[in-house]
């Protein structure tokens, strides 16, 4: 298609003008006098057009006659003004074209100061992004520290509560001793204090029985010494032995009595020794309750410090899930 404004009279008057020159009046030579437009087709087929018309109208100037010049002028304007009116109807789809391609050139070039725009944000975003990146490694450096802190942390609690385990076992192992002695104590003590308390019952039945027999001695002896007073002149000397018979059987039975007192006596030091055992054994018993209350602290103190060591355990799984996913992202 030749360009707006192109007709032939304009490709004869440049070619009118290269044969002026002394040129050869080429398709190329055309086009560049016509200032490098048009299209070579058309310009060929005008110049093949006027080359026939200037060959054909020597030879028919001379038979035609002059209505037929008159016709052929007349058709040859009227197919000028056609291809006039062609060449108008193209210019201005051209310049429709030219006016749709303005337009689309205007929005491209929004589009490109938007596009422009939205690069500088996402390069200022990235750079964010990549600070907040780098903060995020120093975070997660700081989470691994921290991280490795609590679990040389776990393992000094792991050692002290092995220790713990060793002294409550010890505790336990004393508490079974404590328990058997105590019951071995319970055992003999019961025995002990039954054997006493038969020894004991059996020396008071002695010597009550030997009590008795004194008093019925005495008994006797007062009676025999009444008899003896009434016949005092004669029996003084028996009397006199009866006397000191009398005194000897008295200071039996006193010794029977400081014997019987300190039987007593034996029994309640007794009585004592066995109430200082329990009171030592109570104490035990209250120790060991004090140690399975710090063995409790010590297990519930492992229990939330494991519990905290998992939630730390999940927040950095957490933290470097959601890193991945933002380096993937990037």
């Amino acid at each position: 298609m030749a360009r707006a404004g192109l007709t032939r009279s304009a490709i004869k008057r440049a070619r009118d003008t290269l044969v002026a020159q002394g040129q050869h009046p080429s398709i190329d030579a055309v086009r560049i006098a016509l200032g490098n437009t048009g299209s070579k087709t058309t310009i060929h087929r005008y110049l093949k057009e006027l080359e026939e018309e200037e060959g054909t109208s020597l030879t028919r100037a001379a038979s035609l006659s002059d209505t037929i010049q008159d016709l052929v002028a007349r058709l040859a304007a009227r197919l000028h003004e056609e291809a006039q009116t062609l060449v108008d109807q193209q210019a201005a789809a051209s310049a429709t074209q030219r006016q749709q391609a303005q337009t689309e050139m205007a929005k491209l070039t929004t589009e490109l100061a938007t596009l422009q725009a939205q690069l500088a944000a996402a390069t200022a975003t990235l750079s964010s992004e990549q600070g907040a990146h780098a903060e995020t490694r120093l975070a997660l450096h700081q989470r691994d520290l921290d991280v490795e802190r609590l679990t040389q942390q776990v393992r000094d609690q792991t050692a002290r509560l092995a220790e713990q385990e060793g002294f409550r076992q010890s505790l336990e192992e004393k508490l079974t001793h404590a328990h058997d002695a105590l019951e071995h104590y319970r055992t003999a003590s019961r025995e002990q204090r039954e054997q006493e308390a038969r020894r004991h019952e059996q020396q008071v039945q002695q010597l009550q029985a030997e009590l008795r027999q004194v008093n019925q001695t005495a008994i006797v002896k007062q009676n025999e010494i009444t008899q003896l007073n009434k016949d005092n002149a004669r029996l003084v000397t028996e009397a006199g032995t009866a006397g000191k018979r009398l005194r000897e059987t008295l200071a039996h039975a006193e010794q029977l009595q400081e014997t019987l007192n300190r039987v007593l006596a034996d029994h309640a030091r007794t009585e004592a020794e066995r109430d200082a055992l329990h009171a030592t054994v109570s104490l035990q018993t209250k120790e060991l309750e004090s140690a399975r209350a710090s063995l409790e602290a010590v297990t519930e103190q492992r229990t939330k410090l494991a519990a905290q060591i998992d939630a730390h355990q999940l927040l950095l799984t957490d933290y470097r899930t959601q890193l991945g996913l933002g380096a993937a992202a990037g």
